[in-house]
């Protein structure tokens, strides 16, 4: 959910809807990667690296994405009859301002029309 206060600041209040937020990422990877590649085989032992952590990173990035996605039926069940909290982050222009969590569906209601009317005097943030 997106929205503007009256003074023009944008917020933006997002749910976590998988199962769980994700252990592996794959981005991790990218911080090794050379800026430009060539033909030459130098350029290929310079990528090394980024291979190899890449490499290693995807199997695992791959089994945590089906897993969270296979079991992401069974938590929204048990989200809706709060047994599991919902997990929402309220971000300020583009910034992490407040994580917040609510057990069940009408706890989550009310947060988000709390946080909408007041941004930031909403208790419970990080």
């Amino acid at each position: 959910m997106r929205w503007k206060d009256g003074s023009g600041t944008k917020w933006r209040l997002r749910q976590q809807r998988l199962a769980w937020p994700r252990w592996v990422k794959p981005e991790v990877a990218f911080e090794h990667a050379p800026s430009g590649l060539g033909d030459d085989p130098i350029s290929a032992i310079i990528a090394l690296p980024f291979l190899l952590v890449f490499a290693v990173l995807l199997p695992f990035w791959l089994a945590e994405l089906l897993l969270r996605l296979l079991l992401a039926p069974f938590v929204a069940v048990l989200r809706v009859g709060g047994i599991t909290p919902y997990r929402l982050k309220l971000y300020k222009a583009g910034r992490l301002t407040g994580s917040y969590s609510a057990q069940g569906y009408g706890e989550l209601r009310r947060l988000r029309y709390e946080l909408r009317r007041t941004p930031g005097s909403v208790g419970g943030g990080r």
